[in-house]
Protein backbone atom coordinates (compact mmCIF):
# COMPACT_ATOMS: atom_id res chain seq x y z
CA UNK A 1 0.00 0.00 0.00
CA UNK A 2 1.18 3.22 -1.07
CA UNK A 3 1.99 5.92 1.63
CA UNK A 4 -0.57 8.53 0.83
CA UNK A 5 -3.29 5.62 0.88
CA UNK A 6 -2.45 4.13 3.85
CA UNK A 7 -2.19 7.81 5.45
CA UNK A 8 -6.16 7.87 4.36
CA UNK A 9 -7.26 4.74 5.69
CA UNK A 10 -5.77 5.28 8.99
CA UNK A 11 -7.42 8.68 9.37
CA UNK A 12 -10.75 7.07 7.79
CA UNK A 13 -10.21 4.35 11.19
CA UNK A 14 -9.82 7.30 13.28
CA UNK A 15 -12.66 9.31 12.02
CA UNK A 16 -15.20 5.94 12.38
CA UNK A 17 -13.32 5.45 16.36
CA UNK A 18 -14.22 9.18 17.39
CA UNK A 19 -17.53 9.00 15.44
CA UNK A 20 -18.88 5.49 16.49
CA UNK A 21 -17.80 7.13 20.34
CA UNK A 22 -19.54 9.93 19.85
CA UNK A 23 -23.14 8.49 18.43
CA UNK A 24 -22.98 6.28 21.57
CA UNK A 25 -23.02 9.61 23.45
CA UNK A 26 -26.15 10.56 21.55
CA UNK A 27 -28.03 8.11 19.63
CA UNK A 28 -30.44 7.06 22.46
CA UNK A 29 -31.52 10.86 22.99
CA UNK A 30 -34.87 10.47 21.27
CA UNK A 31 -35.55 7.37 23.31
CA UNK A 32 -34.71 9.14 26.59
CA UNK A 33 -38.87 9.21 27.30
CA UNK A 34 -39.41 5.75 26.11
CA UNK A 35 -36.75 4.01 28.47
CA UNK A 36 -37.69 5.97 31.30
CA UNK A 37 -41.08 4.86 31.31
CA UNK A 38 -39.92 1.24 30.09
CA UNK A 39 -37.58 1.08 33.34
CA UNK A 40 -39.76 3.05 35.31
CA UNK A 41 -37.16 5.69 36.59
CA UNK A 42 -36.95 9.47 36.58
CA UNK A 43 -35.31 12.03 34.37
CA UNK A 44 -32.69 12.66 36.18
CA UNK A 45 -31.65 9.45 36.03
CA UNK A 46 -31.96 9.02 32.59
CA UNK A 47 -30.41 12.58 31.83
CA UNK A 48 -27.38 11.42 34.02
CA UNK A 49 -27.22 8.49 31.70
CA UNK A 50 -25.32 11.05 29.70
CA UNK A 51 -22.90 12.45 32.41
CA UNK A 52 -22.00 8.78 33.30
CA UNK A 53 -21.19 7.96 29.91
CA UNK A 54 -18.83 11.48 29.21
CA UNK A 55 -17.24 11.36 32.66
CA UNK A 56 -15.91 7.37 32.22
CA UNK A 57 -15.32 8.36 28.60
CA UNK A 58 -12.91 11.33 29.60
CA UNK A 59 -11.25 9.89 32.63
CA UNK A 60 -10.10 6.39 30.76
CA UNK A 61 -8.31 8.83 28.26
CA UNK A 62 -5.98 9.49 30.89
CA UNK A 63 -5.04 5.76 31.12
CA UNK A 64 -5.36 5.08 27.21
CA UNK A 65 -2.85 8.48 25.85
CA UNK A 66 0.15 7.06 27.64
CA UNK A 67 -0.67 2.65 27.49
CA UNK A 68 -0.39 4.00 23.71
CA UNK A 69 2.81 5.92 23.94
CA UNK A 70 4.27 2.88 25.93
CA UNK A 71 3.01 -0.03 24.04
CA UNK A 72 1.19 1.40 20.50
CA UNK A 73 -1.93 3.00 19.45
CA UNK A 74 -3.45 -0.03 17.63
CA UNK A 75 -3.55 -2.54 20.32
CA UNK A 76 -5.13 0.58 22.55
CA UNK A 77 -7.68 0.88 19.98
CA UNK A 78 -9.06 -2.48 19.32
CA UNK A 79 -9.10 -3.08 22.88
CA UNK A 80 -11.06 -0.24 23.66
CA UNK A 81 -13.84 -0.97 21.06
CA UNK A 82 -13.98 -4.41 22.57
CA UNK A 83 -14.80 -3.02 25.76
CA UNK A 84 -17.70 -0.54 24.29
CA UNK A 85 -18.90 -3.78 22.57
CA UNK A 86 -19.78 -4.95 25.74
CA UNK A 87 -20.61 -2.13 27.67
CA UNK A 88 -23.53 -1.33 24.80
CA UNK A 89 -24.92 -5.63 24.55
CA UNK A 90 -25.59 -5.12 28.65
CA UNK A 91 -27.23 -2.06 27.81
CA UNK A 92 -29.22 -2.78 25.07
CA UNK A 93 -30.86 -6.14 27.57
CA UNK A 94 -30.96 -3.93 30.16
CA UNK A 95 -34.36 -4.33 32.81
CA UNK A 96 -33.66 -1.80 35.34
CA UNK A 97 -31.82 1.69 35.54
CA UNK A 98 -29.09 0.26 37.89
CA UNK A 99 -27.65 -2.35 34.93
CA UNK A 100 -28.38 0.44 32.21
CA UNK A 101 -25.95 3.02 33.91
CA UNK A 102 -23.27 0.17 34.85
CA UNK A 103 -23.92 -0.30 30.46
CA UNK A 104 -23.41 3.31 29.95
CA UNK A 105 -20.11 3.50 32.40
CA UNK A 106 -18.82 0.59 30.76
CA UNK A 107 -19.10 1.96 27.22
CA UNK A 108 -17.10 5.11 28.08
CA UNK A 109 -14.81 3.56 29.48
CA UNK A 110 -13.87 1.42 26.43
CA UNK A 111 -15.13 4.30 23.58
CA UNK A 112 -12.41 6.33 26.07
CA UNK A 113 -9.90 5.10 23.04
CA UNK A 114 -10.91 6.72 20.46
CA UNK A 115 -10.34 10.13 21.40
CA UNK A 116 -7.33 9.70 23.59
CA UNK A 117 -5.56 7.55 20.84
CA UNK A 118 -7.22 8.85 17.52
CA UNK A 119 -5.88 12.15 18.20
CA UNK A 120 -2.10 11.00 18.85
CA UNK A 121 -2.22 8.05 15.97
CA UNK A 122 -2.72 11.44 13.58
CA UNK A 123 -0.15 13.15 14.92
CA UNK A 124 2.21 10.55 14.80
CA UNK A 125 1.87 10.62 10.51
CA UNK A 126 1.30 14.68 9.72
CA UNK A 127 2.97 17.69 10.88
CA UNK A 128 2.98 20.97 10.04
CA UNK A 129 -0.28 22.57 7.87
CA UNK A 130 -1.50 18.85 7.26
CA UNK A 131 -1.30 18.46 10.54
CA UNK A 132 -3.52 21.87 11.06
CA UNK A 133 -5.91 20.50 8.40
CA UNK A 134 -6.59 16.96 9.77
CA UNK A 135 -7.53 17.65 13.03
CA UNK A 136 -9.96 20.63 11.88
CA UNK A 137 -11.40 17.32 9.91
CA UNK A 138 -11.70 15.08 13.01
CA UNK A 139 -12.79 18.04 15.06
CA UNK A 140 -15.77 18.55 12.92
CA UNK A 141 -16.55 15.03 13.52
CA UNK A 142 -15.95 15.30 17.11
CA UNK A 143 -19.05 17.82 17.15
CA UNK A 144 -21.08 16.83 14.25
CA UNK A 145 -21.86 13.22 15.05
CA UNK A 146 -23.31 14.14 18.55
CA UNK A 147 -25.87 16.16 16.40
CA UNK A 148 -26.61 14.12 13.66
CA UNK A 149 -26.63 11.12 15.36
CA UNK A 150 -30.47 11.33 17.12
CA UNK A 151 -31.31 11.88 13.58
CA UNK A 152 -31.13 7.88 13.23
CA UNK A 153 -31.49 6.73 16.76
CA UNK A 154 -35.31 8.47 16.25
CA UNK A 155 -35.84 5.74 13.34
CA UNK A 156 -34.39 2.89 15.26
CA UNK A 157 -36.12 3.83 17.82
CA UNK A 158 -39.69 4.50 16.41
CA UNK A 159 -39.37 1.36 14.31
CA UNK A 160 -36.72 -1.28 16.21
CA UNK A 161 -37.28 -0.07 19.58
CA UNK A 162 -35.14 1.59 21.61
CA UNK A 163 -32.75 -1.30 22.67
CA UNK A 164 -31.86 -1.40 18.59
CA UNK A 165 -29.94 2.13 19.49
CA UNK A 166 -27.26 -0.14 21.39
CA UNK A 167 -27.64 -3.21 19.01
CA UNK A 168 -26.41 -0.80 16.16
CA UNK A 169 -23.43 0.36 18.38
CA UNK A 170 -22.11 -2.99 19.18
CA UNK A 171 -22.27 -4.33 15.61
CA UNK A 172 -20.64 -1.53 14.55
CA UNK A 173 -18.08 -1.31 17.28
CA UNK A 174 -17.43 -5.12 16.59
CA UNK A 175 -17.06 -4.70 13.17
CA UNK A 176 -14.40 -1.77 13.50
CA UNK A 177 -12.30 -3.79 16.11
CA UNK A 178 -11.86 -6.41 13.35
CA UNK A 179 -11.32 -4.31 10.89
CA UNK A 180 -8.58 -2.41 12.78
CA UNK A 181 -7.21 -5.73 13.68
CA UNK A 182 -6.92 -6.54 10.21
CA UNK A 183 -6.10 -3.81 8.19
CA UNK A 184 -4.72 -1.01 10.88
CA UNK A 185 -1.07 -0.15 11.03
CA UNK A 186 1.06 0.82 14.31
CA UNK A 187 2.25 4.16 13.60
CA UNK A 188 4.27 4.85 16.71
CA UNK A 189 7.40 4.11 16.50
CA UNK A 190 9.07 5.77 19.18
CA UNK A 191 7.64 3.24 21.58
CA UNK A 192 8.76 4.16 25.86
CA UNK A 193 7.59 1.12 27.97
CA UNK A 194 8.50 4.32 31.07
CA UNK A 195 5.45 6.64 29.77
CA UNK A 196 3.34 3.88 31.54
CA UNK A 197 4.52 4.42 34.63
CA UNK A 198 2.77 6.39 36.88
CA UNK A 199 5.43 8.64 37.77
CA UNK A 200 5.99 9.85 34.75
CA UNK A 201 2.18 10.19 33.21
CA UNK A 202 2.08 12.60 36.46
CA UNK A 203 4.98 14.32 35.02
CA UNK A 204 4.05 14.30 31.18
CA UNK A 205 0.71 15.86 32.51
CA UNK A 206 2.09 18.22 34.73
CA UNK A 207 4.27 19.65 32.22
CA UNK A 208 1.59 20.70 29.70
CA UNK A 209 -0.88 21.96 31.96
CA UNK A 210 2.12 24.71 32.86
CA UNK A 211 2.21 25.33 29.64
CA UNK A 212 -0.57 28.41 29.10
CA UNK A 213 -0.81 27.71 25.08
CA UNK A 214 -1.92 24.34 25.92
CA UNK A 215 -3.82 25.06 28.75
CA UNK A 216 -5.66 27.97 27.14
CA UNK A 217 -6.52 25.62 23.93
CA UNK A 218 -7.67 22.53 26.43
CA UNK A 219 -9.89 25.08 28.36
CA UNK A 220 -11.80 26.65 25.28
CA UNK A 221 -12.08 23.68 23.42
CA UNK A 222 -13.65 22.14 26.68
CA UNK A 223 -15.93 24.86 27.67
CA UNK A 224 -17.42 25.01 23.94
CA UNK A 225 -17.63 21.34 23.96
CA UNK A 226 -19.44 21.58 26.84
CA UNK A 227 -21.81 23.46 25.74
CA UNK A 228 -22.30 21.32 22.41
CA UNK A 229 -23.23 18.44 24.80
CA UNK A 230 -25.19 20.40 26.80
CA UNK A 231 -27.09 21.17 24.20
CA UNK A 232 -27.83 17.46 22.92
CA UNK A 233 -28.62 16.80 26.84
CA UNK A 234 -31.63 18.80 27.16
CA UNK A 235 -33.19 19.33 23.71
CA UNK A 236 -34.48 16.20 23.84
CA UNK A 237 -36.59 16.28 26.52
CA UNK A 238 -38.08 19.98 25.91
CA UNK A 239 -39.07 18.74 22.01
CA UNK A 240 -40.28 15.09 22.52
CA UNK A 241 -41.75 15.64 26.28
CA UNK A 242 -42.80 19.55 26.35
CA UNK A 243 -43.86 20.25 22.94
CA UNK A 244 -45.15 16.52 22.34
CA UNK A 245 -43.36 16.21 19.32
CA UNK A 246 -41.82 12.74 18.21
CA UNK A 247 -38.48 11.80 18.02
CA UNK A 248 -38.18 11.18 13.80
CA UNK A 249 -38.97 15.20 14.38
CA UNK A 250 -36.62 15.42 16.83
CA UNK A 251 -34.27 14.06 14.69
CA UNK A 252 -34.71 15.80 12.19
CA UNK A 253 -34.52 19.12 14.02
CA UNK A 254 -31.28 18.24 15.62
CA UNK A 255 -30.09 18.58 11.01
CA UNK A 256 -30.44 21.79 11.71
CA UNK A 257 -28.29 22.35 14.68
CA UNK A 258 -26.00 19.97 12.74
CA UNK A 259 -25.80 22.06 9.99
CA UNK A 260 -25.08 25.35 12.02
CA UNK A 261 -22.01 23.44 13.64
CA UNK A 262 -20.70 21.98 10.58
CA UNK A 263 -21.52 25.81 8.92
CA UNK A 264 -19.00 27.29 11.54
CA UNK A 265 -16.22 24.96 11.57
CA UNK A 266 -16.40 25.10 7.28
CA UNK A 267 -16.23 29.41 7.66
CA UNK A 268 -13.11 28.91 10.42
CA UNK A 269 -11.29 26.94 8.19
CA UNK A 270 -11.63 29.61 5.79
CA UNK A 271 -10.96 32.13 8.16
CA UNK A 272 -7.64 30.30 9.55
CA UNK A 273 -5.76 31.35 6.55
CA UNK A 274 -6.02 35.62 7.39
CA UNK A 275 -6.15 35.51 11.26
CA UNK A 276 -4.94 34.13 14.27
CA UNK A 277 -6.21 31.05 16.41
CA UNK A 278 -7.01 33.55 18.77
CA UNK A 279 -8.81 35.75 17.02
CA UNK A 280 -11.14 32.82 15.31
CA UNK A 281 -11.85 31.59 18.86
CA UNK A 282 -12.61 34.86 20.27
CA UNK A 283 -15.46 35.24 17.19
CA UNK A 284 -16.39 31.95 17.84
CA UNK A 285 -16.98 32.58 21.80
CA UNK A 286 -19.20 35.99 21.18
CA UNK A 287 -21.12 34.23 18.30
CA UNK A 288 -23.48 32.62 21.30
CA UNK A 289 -23.63 35.13 23.87
CA UNK A 290 -25.25 37.79 21.11
CA UNK A 291 -27.90 35.36 19.54
CA UNK A 292 -28.72 33.72 23.30
CA UNK A 293 -29.46 37.37 24.25
CA UNK A 294 -31.45 37.75 21.47
CA UNK A 295 -32.93 34.56 21.69
CA UNK A 296 -33.89 35.44 26.00
CA UNK A 297 -36.06 38.35 25.31
CA UNK A 298 -38.02 36.35 22.51
CA UNK A 299 -38.62 33.55 24.95
CA UNK A 300 -40.65 35.79 27.10
CA UNK A 301 -43.41 35.69 24.74
CA UNK A 302 -43.19 32.49 22.17
CA UNK A 303 -42.11 28.84 23.29
CA UNK A 304 -42.09 26.45 20.13
CA UNK A 305 -39.33 24.44 18.34
CA UNK A 306 -37.88 27.28 15.99
CA UNK A 307 -37.83 29.71 18.87
CA UNK A 308 -35.76 27.44 20.43
CA UNK A 309 -33.59 25.72 17.08
CA UNK A 310 -33.34 28.84 15.27
CA UNK A 311 -30.89 30.42 18.00
CA UNK A 312 -29.32 27.07 19.17
CA UNK A 313 -28.34 26.28 15.44
CA UNK A 314 -26.40 30.33 15.51
CA UNK A 315 -25.05 29.36 18.81
CA UNK A 316 -23.71 26.47 17.59
CA UNK A 317 -22.51 28.13 14.50
CA UNK A 318 -19.92 30.35 16.73
CA UNK A 319 -19.51 26.65 18.42
CA UNK A 320 -18.13 25.70 15.28
CA UNK A 321 -15.33 28.11 15.12
CA UNK A 322 -14.20 27.13 18.93
CA UNK A 323 -13.70 23.04 19.11
CA UNK A 324 -12.26 22.91 15.67
CA UNK A 325 -9.65 25.83 16.39
CA UNK A 326 -8.70 24.59 20.09
CA UNK A 327 -8.08 21.13 18.98
CA UNK A 328 -6.11 22.04 16.51
CA UNK A 329 -4.17 24.37 18.86
CA UNK A 330 -3.83 22.08 21.67
CA UNK A 331 -2.01 19.12 20.04
CA UNK A 332 0.58 21.28 17.36
CA UNK A 333 3.20 22.33 20.57
CA UNK A 334 4.99 18.71 21.83
CA UNK A 335 4.70 16.61 19.49
CA UNK A 336 7.02 13.63 21.29
CA UNK A 337 3.88 14.09 24.02
CA UNK A 338 1.28 13.48 21.35
CA UNK A 339 -0.46 10.65 23.70
CA UNK A 340 -0.34 12.53 26.83
CA UNK A 341 -1.35 15.92 24.83
CA UNK A 342 -4.77 13.47 23.21
CA UNK A 343 -5.39 11.84 26.54
CA UNK A 344 -5.52 15.49 28.65
CA UNK A 345 -7.05 17.10 25.85
CA UNK A 346 -10.27 14.33 25.42
CA UNK A 347 -10.21 13.91 29.03
CA UNK A 348 -10.83 17.09 29.71
CA UNK A 349 -13.74 18.11 27.02
CA UNK A 350 -15.81 14.87 28.04
CA UNK A 351 -14.91 15.37 32.22
CA UNK A 352 -15.44 18.94 31.89
CA UNK A 353 -18.88 18.67 29.78
CA UNK A 354 -20.02 15.60 31.77
CA UNK A 355 -19.77 18.12 35.11
CA UNK A 356 -21.99 20.61 33.35
CA UNK A 357 -23.99 18.16 31.87
CA UNK A 358 -25.18 16.95 35.46
CA UNK A 359 -25.82 20.15 36.42
CA UNK A 360 -28.47 21.28 33.23
CA UNK A 361 -29.64 17.68 33.96
CA UNK A 362 -32.00 19.67 37.06
CA UNK A 363 -32.89 22.13 34.85
CA UNK A 364 -36.94 22.03 33.77
CA UNK A 365 -37.45 21.64 30.35
CA UNK A 366 -41.36 23.75 30.24
CA UNK A 367 -39.40 26.35 29.19
CA UNK A 368 -35.94 27.40 26.76
CA UNK A 369 -35.21 30.14 29.27
CA UNK A 370 -33.25 28.08 31.90
CA UNK A 371 -31.46 26.53 28.85
CA UNK A 372 -30.58 29.64 27.67
CA UNK A 373 -29.95 31.05 30.38
CA UNK A 374 -26.95 28.13 31.17
CA UNK A 375 -25.53 28.47 28.37
CA UNK A 376 -25.08 32.36 28.45
CA UNK A 377 -23.30 31.73 31.56
CA UNK A 378 -21.58 28.87 30.01
CA UNK A 379 -20.41 30.77 27.15
CA UNK A 380 -19.31 33.90 29.26
CA UNK A 381 -16.81 31.22 30.97
CA UNK A 382 -15.41 30.23 27.32
CA UNK A 383 -14.06 33.60 27.38
CA UNK A 384 -12.26 33.74 30.60
CA UNK A 385 -9.03 30.65 28.98
CA UNK A 386 -8.57 33.76 25.94
CA UNK A 387 -6.74 35.63 28.09
CA UNK A 388 -4.09 32.67 28.72
CA UNK A 389 -3.57 32.82 25.17
CA UNK A 390 -3.51 36.34 24.30
CA UNK A 391 0.50 36.72 24.73
CA UNK A 392 1.52 33.14 23.58
CA UNK A 393 -1.01 33.04 20.62
CA UNK A 394 0.57 34.64 17.87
Amino acid sequence: MKKTESKKLISIFVILAIALGNAGSTLYLPALLIIKNTLTTTSTLMKLSLSLYLVTFGLSQLIYGPLSDAFGRRINLIAGLSIFFFGSLLTSFSASIEVFLLGRIIQGLGMGTSSGVGFALIRDIYDGNELTKQLSYLSVFVGMTPIIAPLFGGYLTQYLGWRSCFITLAILALALSIAKFLFLPETNINLDRKACHPHNIIKNYHFLLKSHLFLGFLLITSLGFSSLMVINEMLPFMITKSLGLSPTTYGWLSICTGGGYFSGAFVSGILSAKFTKSKILLIGASIPLVILLIGLSIALFYFNEWVIIIPISIALFGIGFIVPMGTSGAMEPFPKMAGSESALLGSSMFFISSIFTALSSILPEQSQIPMFLFLLALGILTLLPLFLLKEVCC
